[in-house]
C-alpha cells in the first residue's frame, strides 16, 4: 500500500485527531513528524521543528480530500509531495 501526503498540520496532535476520524471511515492513515510522540515537544503544541504530516492510500486521495473539507483546506495537486512512501516495501 502506497501512503501520501494529503495534509500538514502544525502538531502531531491535530494530524493524529484527524486520522482517527479518517479512521472512522474505514481509511488507514500515518502521520510523520520530526518528534518522538506523546512524550516529544509536539505533543502539546505547535511542532518548531516542521509540523507533522498526514498520509493516507493512493487509493484513498479523493474521498479524504472530500471528508477533509470540512475541517482543513487539503494540499493542491501541486502542493502534494513527489515522494511516496511504501509501506510495503515495494519498489515500484
Amino acid at each position: 500500500m502506497n501512503f501520501v501526503e494529503i495534509a500538514r498540520f502544525a502538531s502531531r496532535l491535530e494530524a493524529e485527531t484527524i486520522g482517527h476520524a479518517l479512521d472512522e471511515h474505514g481509511i488507514p492513515f500515518l502521520v510523520q513528524a520530526p518528534d518522538i510522540g506523546i512524550f516529544g515537544p509536539g505533543f502539546s503544541g505547535a511542532n518548531p521543528a516542521g509540523g507533522a504530516a498526514l498520509l493516507v492510500p493512493d487509493t484513498a486521495v479523493e474521498t479524504v480530500r472530500e471528508l477533509l473539507t470540512c475541517v482543513v483546506r487539503p494540499l493542491e495537486e501541486g502542493e502534494l509531495p513527489s515522494e511516496v512512501i511504501d509501506t510495503e516495501g515495494d519498489t515500484d
